[in-house]
C-alpha cells in the first residue's frame, strides 16, 4: 500500500524491533484520525478509509506481538504507544 511509502522516510529504513504505529508520519494518530473521517465520506473515500483503518490494525497487532516478546522494544517506543497499549500486554 501507499501508505507504507512513509517507511522509506525512516532512517533506517527497516529496524526489525521498531513498532511502525507512530513513529512513522502516516502511522501517527493525526493520520489515523483522518483515516477515520475518510469512513463518512462518500465512495471511494470511504473505502479508502476502511482500507486504511484496517492497515493500521494489522500494524498494532504486529506491535503487539513484538512487545510481548520484547519488553525494551515497548519502553522504547513512542510515547503515544504507552498510553494505548498497556491494556493489551
Amino acid at each position: 500500500m501507499l501508505v507504507d511509502a512513509d517507511h522509506l522516510l525512516a532512517t533506517p529504513v527497516f529496524q526489525a524491533d521498531r513498532c511502525s504505529l507512530g513513529f512513522h508520519y502516516l502511522h501517527t494518530g493525526y493520520a489515523i484520525a483522518v483515516y477515520f473521517v475518510l469512513l463518512f465520506l462518500r465512495k471511494p473515500f470511504n473505502i479508502i478509509g476502511i482500507g486504511l483503518l484496517l492497515h493500521m490494525l494489522a500494524d498494532l497487532i504486529d506491535c503487539v506481538f513484538m512487545f510481548n516478546h520484547c519488553k525494551a522494544c515497548f519502553l522504547n517506543a513512542p510515547f503515544s504507544l504507552h498510553l494505548s497499549l498497556p491494556i493489551f500486554l
